[in-house]
């Protein structure tokens, strides 16, 4: 599914954002032409940072691994990006995604958010904004794997309602959304 398919809204996922600094931040699917302004937020991103996210160092990000993540089908994932204007110049944030198991009703969700931008509350909004999206999409369960030790997005997880159980070499937090 694409952005222009048949009766898919790309409005109904928008969402404006109040970051804790007072600016405001749009949250909205992202599209394949975000890819240079997904690259610059991926330069932006600490060595732990992407280790956390992707649970191993990546250094470049050639092409095809951009427009993998820019460029999704809808029916199977969604992706979020939390983009800011500032000087008629557009920045991404952060983004949250959403592989869907639609067999299973359940969906894996990931988060980041560029060092910069980090601690302003972005990232709770995000992952707020996702959970509403598999609701409306139908989901039962939403998860996200994570490293055990990254304490930040426990937090923020445990804080939403999730169980974390944890393994060896990673942390699964789970949400039941059937309540």
């Amino acid at each position: 599914m694409t952005l222009n398919e048949g009766d898919f809204d790309p409005k109904k996922y928008e969402k404006v954002v109040k970051l804790r600094d007072g600016r405001t931040a749009l949250l909205r699917l992202i599209r394949p032409e975000d890819e240079p302004l997904w690259l610059e937020m991926f330069q932006n991103f600490s060595e732990e940072s992407v280790r956390y996210r992707f649970f191993y160092m990546i250094k470049d990000t050639p092409h095809k691994v951009r427009a993998r993540y820019c460029d999704i089908d809808y029916a199977k994932e969604i992706g979020i990006v939390a983009e800011l204007e500032e000087e008629g110049r557009k920045k991404i944030l952060g983004v949250v995604r959403l592989e869907i198991e639609a067999e299973r009703k359940e969906g894996e969700m990931a988060f980041i958010v560029a060092d910069p931008w980090q601690g302003l509350g972005l990232g709770s909004q995000m992952v707020d904004h996702m959970i509403e999206i598999c609701r409306m999409r139908g989901l039962e369960t939403v998860y996200a794997l994570t490293l055990p030790n990254n304490h930040k997005a426990i937090r923020l997880l445990k804080k939403r309602g999730f169980t974390i159980q944890y393994r060896t070499d990673e942390a699964k937090a789970t949400l039941n959304l059937k309540n």
